[in-house]
C-alpha cells in the first residue's frame, strides 16, 4: 500500500480561498447594521472532486448512507446515486438472476429499500425450519419479475430402482437409489411482496410482523414473518432448546421453543444492531369468519423458527471433498435431506439420550427395530467375510469411473465424516445425526471395494444412528461408510443387512434448471 494521504490535506490541494483586499472591508459601523448572510462551511469532504467522494461512498453500508443523506443537501444527492445501492444489492442478488431495471421500483435505492432489512433471506439462500421430527428444507431467491422474496420446499422422491445381490455379503440385496429433487412451486413457504408491512404501525419493522398471502384459496390459512435475534454465547445453557442444533458447529443460535409464542419483546431485535442475519421466524394460524368480515376464530397457531446453513459446513473443497448437502434413501420413510460435513480431526461418537423427545415416556426396547431399514432376516453376524475372488488389478482400474475415490489423493483421507438429518422422520428426527465415521483414514480404513456396484470404494468404519418412533432408546449400531465418489456414498447397516444410498444435491443447478436463469 501507497502512503495514505489525509481527507483535510486532499481537499485542500482543491481549495481555493479568494482573498478580500483590506482597503475594499466596509467600516465596522455598516457591518453591524447590514450584516452579511452566513455562508455555509465548505467541508473537506465536499472540496472533493464527485468521483473521489463516490469512491469513499462506496465503502458505506446502507443505514450510513442514510445519515449521510440527512447532513446536506450535496451529500444527499451524492448518497442517493443509484451505482451506490445497486452495489448494495449485489451481494443479495446471484449475478445470473440481477435485475436490469429495479421494476417495480422506480431506482435501485427505492427497490433496496423496499425489502431491508430482509435481504439476509435471499442472500444465504438455504434454510431449514424445526418443524417437529420432520423439518423442511426452503431455498429463496428475489424474484425480478415481481420485486418479491419468495421461498420454495425442497422435495425428493425415489426414482425407478432394481435390485441386485451383493457379491460381498450374499445375504444382502441391493436397491439402487435415483432420487429425483425438485422444488414445490404450486404453494410457496414464504412470500415478501414488493413494500410490504407491518400489522401495527405501533410498532417498528424491526419488531412487527410481516402478513404474508399464503396457502390455497378457501383454506382459511394465515402466516407471518417476523425477525429474531442471536442469543449471547454466555446465556446458551445445555438443556435449552435452540436452533440450529448444536449439532450444525459454529452457527448462530436462537430459542426454539417459547411458552407466548414469541411474542415477547425479548425475542425479537429492538434496535437494528441486533437482527439475525441467520435466523428468522414465521407464525401460521386458521382463522375462520363469516362472509367478508376481517375478524374470526383464530385456531391453530404455531411458531417455526428457520436458520441457514454456513456455506463453509456444505461447500466441497479441495482437502474436504465430500462435504455438502446429500439426499439419502431411508426406506420406508422415503427421501431425506442430510448435511455431511468433513471435520479435520477424528472424533467419537457421541452417547445416546436414552430417553423420550415427545413426552411420551418410554417405550419397549424390543420396538426400537420397527420401521427400522430391515432385511427379511436381520443379520446379528458384524463381521463381513471375505469378498470373493477379485479381478486383477488392471481390469479393476480398468472399470473405475473417473470420480472415483480410487482416484483421490491420499492426504484428504483423514478426520470424520458427520451426517446430519436436514429432514427427519418419527424415529431419529431432524437435527439429529444420521451416522458417523470416525476416522476415514487409515484408523479407520476397512478395505477398498472390488465388487461391482462399488468397484473402487474406500470403505471405512462407522456408526449408525437408530431409534425408536418418539426418538426414545436411540443408539448408534455399528456400519460400514462406502465413499464411491465425492457425489455418492453408501452406508452399510451391518445387524440388518441393509445399504442406504446418498447422492449430492446441487442446489446451484436446481434453481437454475428450475427457474430458467
Amino acid at each position: 500500500m501507497g502512503t495514505s494521504i489525509n481527507l483535510t490535506e486532499l481537499a485542500l490541494r482543491f481549495r481555493q480561498r479568494p482573498t478580500v483586499p483590506t482597503a475594499m472591508a466596509e467600516p465596522e459601523h455598516k457591518r453591524e447594521c447590514n450584516p452579511e448572510p452566513v455562508k455555509p462551511q465548505q467541508t473537506p469532504l465536499l472540496m472533493l472532486p464527485p468521483e473521489i467522494v463516490h469512491q469513499i461512498l462506496a465503502w458505506l453500508p446502507c443505514h450510513t448512507l442514510v445519515s449521510l443523506a440527512r447532513v446536506c443537501r450535496h451529500l444527499r444527492d451524492a448518497a442517493a446515486e443509484d451505482l451506490l445501492w445497486q452495489s448494495l444489492l449485489r451481494p443479495n442478488i446471484p449475478a445470473h438472476d440481477f435485475p436490469e431495471h429495479p421494476f417495480p421500483s422506480n431506482t435501485f435505492r427505492d427497490l433496496y429499500i423496499t425489502h431491508h432489512p430482509y435481504w439476509f433471506v435471499p442472500r444465504n439462500k438455504i434454510w431449514i425450519s424445526n418443524d417437529p421430527y420432520v423439518g423442511r428444507i426452503m431455498l429463496c431467491k428475489f424474484d425480478p419479475r415481481r420485486g418479491c422474496i419468495e421461498g420454495y420446499r425442497l422435495l425428493a422422491e425415489r426414482g425407478p430402482s432394481q435390485s441386485m445381490a451383493w457379491p460381498h455379503q450374499d445375504d444382502v440385496v441391493i436397491h439402487t437409489f435415483n432420487p429425483s429433487v425438485r422444488l414445490w412451486l404450486d404453494d410457496p413457504v414464504l412470500k415478501l411482496a414488493h413494500d410490504p408491512a407491518t400489522f401495527s404501525s405501533k410498532l417498528g419493522w424491526w419488531e412487527g410482523e410481516i402478513r404474508m398471502l399464503l396457502g390455497r384459496p378457501g383454506y382459511n390459512t394465515s402466516a407471518s414473518f417476523f425477525l429474531s435475534r442471536d442469543l449471547p454465547d454466555d446465556s446458551l445453557h445445555p438443556s435449552m432448546d435452540v436452533w440450529p442444533p448444536r449439532t450444525i458447529p459454529d452457527m448462530p443460535r436462537v430459542r426454539a421453543a417459547s411458552a407466548d409464542k414469541f411474542r415477547a419483546r425479548a425475542h425479537k431485535p429492538q434496535r437494528y444492531g441486533e437482527i439475525s442475519q441467520t435466523t428468522f421466524r414465521m407464525r401460521h394460524w386458521s382463522q375462520f369468519a363469516s362472509g367478508m368480515s376481517t375478524y374470526g376464530v383464530r385456531i391453530g397457531e404455531e411458531v417455526t423458527t428457520w436458520s441457514t446453513l454456513d456455506p463453509a459446513l456444505y461447500m466441497p473443497t479441495k482437502e474436504k471433498p465430500y462435504q455438502g448437502i446429500f439426499v439419502g434413501d431411508y426406506a420406508g420413510h422415503g427421501c431425506e435431506f442430510l448435511l455431511i460435513m468433513q471435520t479435520d480431526e477424528a472424533v467419537s461418537v457421541p452417547q445416546h439420550s436414552g430417553s423420550s423427545r415427545d413426552g411420551q415416556g418410554e417405550q419397549d426396547p424390543a420396538a426400537i427395530h420397527q420401521d427400522l431399514p430391515s432385511s427379511p432376516q436381520p443379520n446379528a453376524n458384524t463381521s463381513t467375510p471375505s469378498s470373493p475372488s477379485t479381478p486383477p488389478r488392471a481390469g479393476i482400474l480398468a472399470s473405475l469411473p473417473a470420480n472415483s475415490t480410487f482416484h483421490d489423493d491420499p492426504s484428504i483421507f483423514h478426520g470424520a465424516i458427520k451426517a446430519v438429518k436436514l429432514t427427519g422422520d418419527p424415529n431419529v428426527p431432524r437435527g439429529q445425526y444420521s451416522f458417523i465415521a470416525q476416522d476415514i483414514g487409515p484408523a479407520g480404513f476397512i478395505r477398498n471395494a472390488t465388487e461391482k456396484p462399488f468397484v473402487g470404494a474406500r470403505v471405512v468404519k462407522s456408526h449408525g444412528h437408530v431409534a425408536a418412533r418418539g426418538f426414545v432408546h436411540d443408539e448408534f449400531i455399528s456400519s460400514q461408510l462406502l465413499l464411491i465418489s465425492h457425489d455418492r456414498l453408501a452406508q452399510y447397516w451391518v445387524p440388518y443387512g441393509h445399504i442406504s444410498f446418498y447422492r449430492r444435491v446441487d442446489i446451484d443447478d436446481l434453481m437454475r434448471t428450475t427457474f430458467g436463469s
